[in-house]
């Protein structure tokens, strides 16, 4: 889809669109740009979240939508694409939480969810080490939760939503910080049991 710049200071031209704006802003920034598309702190958080600012004759909503849908890219969190997780391994449900700062001077809090996959090959790994070290189920439960603990923040792609008010105070950061994730180990515990079960019941024996 291709967007016709217009206005008084802006020359007529096609330009192709790259992206859509809630690909880039969550929702209630789209609603924030709306009420207060001049505002300075507004205008400067566009610049902490795409490292680009809208010129100054970008004076309404629909005039920063194009320019936003046109000159940016879609904000997506870099994952570990190389991975594919085999589908006779387990998978774990982790939620996920972070606040997000911003040289703007704002704070606004994310969470969201994503299943988290061991493929067999993992697990097997796991559990002979176990029973080598002559440990039990519970070990390797504790293995697979810190495996989770290192690795799910770049092997899982949980697509944080914004919840809650903007907080307007003075950051001096642009990154995120205060990133968690919360997981069961009962889950962990139960999936894995069935997978030893149904596909290497010999090796769930030698678990003491």
């Amino acid at each position: 889809m291709n967007a016709v710049m217009t206005g008084p200071d802006i020359p007529a031209m096609t330009l192709e669109r790259r992206c859509q704006i809630d690909e880039v802003f969550a929702s209630p920034f789209i609603e924030l740009i709306g009420l207060a598309p001049r505002n300075p702190v507004v205008r400067g958080l566009i610049l902490a979240q795409t490292g680009k600012m809208p010129g100054a004759e970008r004076q309404t909503f629909e005039q920063i939508k194009e320019w936003v849908e046109t000159t940016c890219e879609k904000k997506m969190r870099q994952t570990n694409s190389s991975r594919t997780p085999s589908r006779d391994g387990i998978s774990v449900v982790v939620e996920f939480s972070e606040t997000e700062c911003g040289r703007a001077h704002y704070s606004v809090d994310r969470s969201g969810s994503a299943e988290f996959a061991l493929d067999a090959d993992e697990l097997l790994e796991m559990v002979q080490q176990a029973i080598d070290s002559e440990d039990g189920l519970d070990q390797v439960v504790e293995k697979i939760a810190e495996k989770i603990d290192e690795d799910a923040w770049n092997r899982c792609d949980p697509n944080l939503d914004n919840y809650g008010d903007y907080d307007y105070s003075d950051h001096d950061s642009n990154d995120s910080g205060n990133s968690t994730t919360e997981f069961s180990r009962t889950q962990i515990r139960d999936r894995l049991l069935v997978f030893l079960r149904e596909r290497h019941p010999d090796l769930l024996e030698e678990l003491t």
